[in-house]
């Protein structure tokens, strides 16, 4: 009888060792001489691992979409029925949950998907489906507030968070947060008229 397969804990090693290297280094940066000695394997075992270098981008950005996807589901479970707006924005603003590591990998997948179509889809529907959901949670609490409405405000809570998560690597996160909330309630706010 021959040994159990590593492949599952292998690729979850180099995977891991690539998001280290990509937060980084950047992806154009994260070569495989840098993945090999990061992973702790030889060049040619990351290969057969993982792939060619496409595989591997591509394999972390599932990996990196669906775990972030896992979180928000996470999180959107804990919303109450009714005023769920309050609490999301409280989530969105007040918790200092970022991952800057993981900030770092989202921002260069995002970067180089103008150059990969696969990437660019990928990172679409990750982006469309966190705004769609707000929009969705804006909805259940202004009814009567125009769809154009909602989503512009979805819109807008979206790129406050995200632009927020992207002050991490520039330490102003706590200096910009109380500000970034306000600007979200004065979103939610216009709905009301």
């Amino acid at each position: 009888m021959g040994r159990p397969s590593k492949k599952e804990e292998r690729t979850e090693q180099v995977l891991q060792a690539f998001q280290r290297c990509v937060a980084r280094y950047g992806l154009d940066g994260s070569t495989l001489e840098r993945l090999a000695e990061e992973s702790g394997l030889q060049r040619s075992l990351v290969r057969h691992f993982v792939g060619n270098r496409d595989d591997l981008v591509r394999l972390l950005a599932e990996r990196v979409v669906s775990r972030s996807d896992a979180q928000w589901q996470e999180l959107l479970q804990m919303l109450p029925k009714q005023q769920a707006v309050p609490v999301l924005i409280s989530f969105l603003f007040d918790y200092d949950a970022s991952d800057p590591e993981l900030i770092q990998v989202v921002s260069s997948l995002c970067f180089a998907s103008g150059q990969d179509a696969y990437l660019q889809e990928k990172m679409q529907a990750w982006t469309n489906r966190f705004i769609g959901d707000l929009a969705t949670i804006l909805k259940g609490d202004y009814p009567k507030a125009s769809k154009k409405q909602r989503d512009a405000v979805a819109f807008g809570l979206a790129s406050l968070y995200l632009n927020l998560d992207s002050l991490v690597s520039l330490a102003l996160v706590s200096q910009y947060r109380a500000s970034a909330k306000l600007a979200a309630e004065s979103l939610v706010a216009s709905l009301k008229a």
